[in-house]
């Protein structure tokens, strides 16, 4: 539920996983305000990953890092992203890292970025809304998508023309962003899908919370407190984690597992830089079992974020409705129209369309209406092969419960 009680149709982040050290920085600057805990942490993250890049690491058979690009999603400015984007980034100013580090207020361009990092390799480039970074890599004979885009692996980058010429060697980029959900719907271009940019993100979404008018200050003693305690932890950065055979083993189940589609893109690449930033902040001698599981958990609600908000590549305004629809059932399960209309934000489209894209999907079969009770609920019906779903470690395998028994009706979508 968000704070006006209405039920969120995003998946939530697993509480659980926010852990070690920096959920106490989640808790501590979120106390007493309106600012989501997994906003903080995931921001905390972010910056913690860009401080020990290249420095702290994972026993894996290639180069492993610490940096992430992270986008913190929210329905409107009511969810604070961008509040607590900047109480983290200020959080972890005032603590060095084991090489120095910098952020960087956005760019202009692809030289603009380059000179930000010839002057400190280690930055956090961090935006207020995505949509001032894409519009920028519109500009014509813009490389700055393609810097970006090839940062998020690389340490390295050239690109020479004419006039100027771009030569990066041994830059750490880590990216922090915040954007809407109408936004991050509407904003990317074919350039930036084809180019990969959604799947080198890592999403967060929170739904806002109830409103402060008095925020609490961060209570100086603990901050004092925590931030002494994160300056130990990264002064043994310098450090490589193994993995347990039992961890290995875990996160083997759990790739070979994947889904085979666009959405897993990276997801395990991700996996493993958060690997050794949750070690060393949960004061781990060896990535364990407990880590990566923490790990799946995130990655696991990653998908399904991933699988509902991916920019929808369609030509029409109908085939994005339909889309819409088909996502949020699949994903959801069965719904009313009128919760149907409120996952999709089918006002931004028109009633007309929402009416149409639904009467369309019932008779191509794609979905179908079913009556429970007295209430009549869509569900996703397209045929797709049926997959025995794997049991995750930890679960009991139990038998199937008996379905309800419902009557399959034909309505009109009005």
């Amino acid at each position: 539920m968000d704070a006006q009680g209405q039920q969120s149709y995003y998946p939530a982040f697993p509480q659980q996983s926010i852990v070690g050290s920096l959920s106490e920085v989640a808790r501590l600057l979120s106390k007493g305000t309106d600012v989501s805990e997994e906003f903080i942490f995931m921001s905390a993250l972010t910056c913690f990953g860009a401080m020990v890049s290249g420095v702290l690491k994972v026993n894996i058979g290639y180069t492993s890092d610490t940096r992430l690009y992270t986008l913190l999603l929210g329905e409107s400015y009511a969810a604070k992203k961008s509040t607590a984007m900047t109480k983290t980034i200020e959080f972890f100013k005032r603590i060095d890292g084991p090489e120095k580090w910098g952020t960087l207020s956005g760019v202009g361009s692809a030289e603009g970025l380059a000179r930000g990092l010839e002057n400190q390799s280690r930055t956090l480039l961090f935006y207020d809304e995505l949509q001032s970074f894409i519009e920028k890599t519109k500009v014509q004979a813009s490389v700055l998508l393609a810097m970006v885009a090839s940062l998020f692996e690389g340490n390295n980058y050239q690109n020479v023309t004419k006039n100027k010429a771009i030569d990066l060697t041994g830059v750490r980029l880590s990216l922090l962003a915040c954007c809407t959900t109408k936004t991050y719907e509407q904003v990317w271009t074919p350039d930036a899908i084809a180019i990969g940019l959604p799947n080198r993100l890592f999403l967060v979404y929170a739904d806002a919370k109830p409103k402060v008018a008095w925020p609490e200050a961060v209570n100086k003693d603990e901050c004092a407190r925590l931030t002494e305690k994160i300056r130990k932890q990264i002064r043994l950065a310098e450090r490589v984690f193994d993995i347990t055979p039992e961890a290995k083993i875990e996160w083997e189940r759990w790739y070979k597992n994947l889904p085979k589609n666009e959405h897993v893109k990276r997801l395990d690449t991700i996996g493993v830089r958060l690997m050794p930033i949750l070690a060393l902040t949960m004061d781990k001698e060896i990535v364990d079992e407990e880590v990566v599981k923490h790990v799946m958990a995130v990655m696991n609600y990653e998908l399904d974020l991933r699988t509902l908000t991916d920019p929808i590549d369609a030509d029409t305004l109908m085939a994005k409705v339909e889309e819409r629809i088909r996502r949020v059932l699949k994903n959801r399960g069965p719904l009313s129209k009128r919760e149907i209309r409120q996952a999709t934000h089918a006002d931004r489209s028109g009633t007309w369309a929402f009416k149409m894209a639904l009467q369309n999907l019932i008779e191509s079969k794609d979905i179908s209406v079913k009556k429970v009770g007295r209430k009549e609920v869509y569900e996703y019906s397209a045929t797709e092969p049926e997959l025995d779903q794997p049991v995750t470690s930890g679960q009991e395998q139990v038998g199937a419960p008996e379905k309800e028994e419902t009557e399959i009706i034909e309505v009109d979508a009005a």
